[in-house]
């Protein structure tokens, strides 16, 4: 069997137009992500410096915090919503337009419960300031309705353009920030100026490559239909934050701001590779819809193409970045951070999964499996939590990270068993790390 042929036959390789429009894409959106990972990375160890542990720690506390929030700006909306893009083209100023006030609604919702729960749980003035500051930038991402636009026509390039703009400018003021050695606050304001300027552009490029502004419609049917879609992807996504993020929280309240200063920075060279998912599974979803409209046998062809694709990355970023993570943490933040180097080899070891999770959250959509979604994540979060308060008072940043890797690996491998439905899902990350022994048999057929 010619290479050509094996590579056809993991069904990552459909059609000549499919293929070139998905590697494309995936071009786009690399291209963006790196310039994003490479700025966001440089500017963090500059913050991260200038700040030290503790006051670092502030800052990522009051980032997490606001996060939990997250989930409702989104509400669920984003797979659903590019699906029907695709099979819907010609209600695309409808769907488009009710999913932006969907999540003006949402985004003002979740800067209000996130500011209001401040004074409820959180002490200290200078982290209820902080948290204000950073939630009022939810309103913002409501823009991010056009974003899915250009996602159902593989026409990634244009939201790309926007993000980087947003990202520069962001970074531009925090570098400036440390340069006047600015307070605390100036960084949360220069977060919340990053999402400002990054809708500003998405509205712009929109209006440019996409439809009229004009032309979008709300329609109080189509948002009922969607929200009683997505709800469970809803919760579903308020789970994923959870067990994300409640650590950074927990670990905070439980161990100190140094303590979540450590963690914070191994959390971030962990998760800066989380881009290559997100890439990946955004350029192979439109390739799903159609497959799964073919035939049964390409679309589960699809399915572990990506699967196999997903593991093999994660597993090799995991490997790399556990080999240089103490020299690297030492080189780029200092002694004052070393201690993150356990923290980061642990940590690393969440990528292969949540790389595979990516294949997986698309696949329940499209199946419309949204209350397994929902079901798995409120396991993963309650398991997360538990792990949390058992293992941080005993290890701090290192037992974060450890509950983090295990919750995470139960919510997507594990909970597969949970449901008859999801067993094939099982079954196809099972046969993911023996792809290189399927390729080479199928090569010597």
């Amino acid at each position: 069997m010619t290479l050509k042929r094996m590579l056809r036959k993991t069904g990552l390789f459909l059609r000549r137009p499919s293929l070139a429009g998905v590697i494309k894409n995936i071009s786009w959106l690399m291209v963006e992500r790196v310039i994003l990972l490479l700025t966001n990375l440089a500017v963090s160890i500059v913050v991260a410096r200038y700040l030290g542990p503790a006051e670092f720690g502030i800052f990522q506390y009051a980032l997490a915090f606001v996060a939990l929030f997250g989930f409702l700006p989104y509400l669920g909306l984003d797979s659903l919503v590019t699906r029907h893009l695709v099979e819907e083209p010609e209600a695309q100023a409808e769907l488009v337009g009710t999913t932006l006030a969907l999540r003006v609604a949402g985004g003002a919702a979740a800067a209000a419960l996130a500011i209001g729960a401040s004074f409820l749980f959180v002490e200290d003035a200078l982290d209820r300031i902080m948290i204000a500051i950073i939630a009022c930038g939810m309103i913002f991402d409501a823009t991010l309705a056009f974003d899915l636009f250009f996602q159902s026509r593989l026409q990634s390039r244009h939201a790309a353009v926007a993000r980087t703009i947003g990202v520069g400018t962001g970074a531009i003021l925090k570098i400036a920030c440390v340069l006047i050695a600015a307070p605390l606050e100036a960084f949360a304001g220069a977060t919340l100026v990053q999402q400002i300027i990054q809708a500003g552009a998405l509205v712009s490029i929109f209006g440019k490559h996409g439809l009229s502004p004009r032309s979008l419609t709300y329609s109080r049917e189509r948002a009922r239909s969607l929200l009683s879609a997505s709800w469970p992807l809803m919760i579903s996504s308020l789970g994923g934050v959870v067990f994300l993020k409640i650590d950074q929280v927990m670990l905070k309240e439980i161990s100190g701001n140094a303590e979540n200063g450590i963690y914070a920075v191994a959390a971030r060279l962990s998760e800066v590779w989380w881009f290559l998912p997100t890439a990946i599974g955004l350029s192979l979803y439109p390739m799903l819809v159609r497959a799964r409209g073919e035939s049964s046998d390409r679309y589960a062809a699809v399915q572990q193409g990506g699967y196999d694709l997903m593991f093999w990355i994660g597993t090799a970023i995991a490997v790399a970045v556990s080999l240089v993570a103490g020299p690297a943490i030492a080189l780029l933040y200092g002694n004052d951070y070393v201690r993150a180097a356990d923290v980061l080899i642990i940590h690393i070891w969440i990528s292969p999964i949540m790389f595979m999770g990516a294949i997986t959250s698309r696949w329940l959509v499209l199946e419309g499996l949204q209350m397994v979604a929902l079901s798995r994540s409120i396991v993963g979060a309650v398991v997360n939590v538990g792990l949390n308060l058992w293992l941080i008072p005993l290890y701090g940043a290192v037992g974060a990270a450890i509950a983090t890797v295990a919750s995470y690996s139960l919510l997507t491998y594990g909970a597969c068993l949970l449901n008859r439905a999801t067993w094939p899902v099982f079954v196809k990350m099972s046969r993911a790390p023996l792809a290189p022994f399927r390729l080479i048999s199928g090569l010597r057929r």
